[in-house]
């Protein structure tokens, strides 16, 4: 349409190690790589869905250094389909589109950037694709940080939410001011969060134009933009000695959370944060008893359970609200309201099961 920008530059942050996904993500090969349905990897979904909005440019997609292998084993192959861009250690995702923007700035010039996580899913291409337009108009006329909110479905307790306030109007779209952002909400909270109805899902998306994000960072995070200063002024000075010397700080928390003048596209597509297994009902559909398989399982009188089984069959009998995931010699069995502790074993991996992290 009228308004498109010239230069509309998708970034796909792939890091991350997946680890509430263990024993099926490893060090080795994390989540966004995985088939987790058996059939395309969240990296490959992701990507697809950045190749549909960029505009005079090839998608972006920045992780560790090490996992250039695994993008490319799971992407098209053809030469300049994406430009990679690798980090020495993981630091973050504000230390990730600070470097990224960067790097992109040096090859582009200028543009908007849209921030897409590798592991979010989402069907519905042609909504998302306008949603994103929206976004990016906004983002070219106000010149600040705009996100793409969800309209809720459901009371969520899983996401975090974002309270919207004063609607605006940028040419042909609708944002609205962004009055504060709110952690992940207990059931009572979620629900009444569903009912007042001026609170939208944070997807995790964000657009801002590379000109504008420069100034955003040494204002609020100048202490990250000072070490990544001394690349350019000290021959002597690695990307790893910089990144060895950042602390590790979200990009919502450092950028999003303490910038003042942020604005929210409201969209309506449906959208999941692959997050943890209890999360894997948008790619796996679950049984008439809410459980959710893969693999070679006998269920018995067992509802809302996920069993992940690759090399074994997995019988279950009498249970509920339980997962089982089961791979290359390692099997987990955990209540499905903890999944978010399974983080702290796999960090805890030391001595002889250390390889199996």
């Amino acid at each position: 349409g009228l308004f498109m920008a010239e230069k509309v530059i998708p970034l796909i942050i792939a890091g991350g190690k997946g680890s509430r996904f263990w024993p099926l993500s490893r060090e080795q090969k994390p989540k966004q790589f995985l088939a987790l349905d058996g059939s395309v990897s969240l990296l490959e979904r992701t990507f697809a869905r950045a190749e549909a909005i960029a505009v005079n440019c090839v998608p972006y997609i920045i992780a560790g250094v090490d996992q250039y292998e695994q993008v490319e084993a799971v992407l098209p192959k053809e030469e300049g389909n994406y430009h990679f861009i690798g980090e020495p250690e993981g630091k973050n995702t504000a230390a990730a589109v600070y470097w990224a923007s960067c790097c992109i700035r040096d090859a582009e010039g200028d543009g908007i950037v849209v921030v897409l996580p590798a592991d979010h899913y989402i069907e519905d291409l042609p909504s998302f694709v306008s949603a994103v337009n929206g976004a990016v108009a906004v983002a070219e006329e106000k010149n600040t940080i705009v996100l793409l909110g969800i309209t809720p479905k459901y009371p969520a307790t899983g996401y975090g939410y974002i309270q919207r306030g004063k609607k605006e109007r940028v040419a042909a779209f609708h944002c609205c001011k962004v009055r504060r952002f709110v952690e992940k909400p207990r059931r009572k909270r979620a629900r009444r969060y569903l009912k007042e109805g001026n609170y939208l899902w944070n997807s995790g998306i964000s657009v801002f134009s590379l000109s504008g994000i420069f100034s955003v960072y040494r204002k609020y995070l100048g202490d990250l933009t000072g070490a990544f200063d001394r690349l350019s002024m000290m021959d002597s000075v690695t990307l790893q000695d910089v990144y060895s010397s950042l602390e590790s700080i979200s990009f919502d928390y450092g950028i999003l959370e303490r910038c003042g003048n942020l604005v929210v596209v409201p969209a309506e597509f449906s959208w999941d944060d692959v997050g943890s297994y209890s999360h894997l009902n948008a790619l796996i559909p679950p049984d008439e008893k809410g459980n959710v398989r893969k693999g070679n399982c006998i269920l018995k009188d067992t509802s809302d359970t996920v069993v992940l089984t690759d090399n074994r069959l997995t019988a279950v009998i009498g249970l509920k609200d339980v997962v089982i995931a089961e791979d290359h010699g390692v099997l987990l069995v955990c209540h499905r309201s903890r999944t978010e502790e399974i983080r702290s074993i796999v960090d805890a991996l030391e001595g002889e099961n250390a390889c199996l992290k």
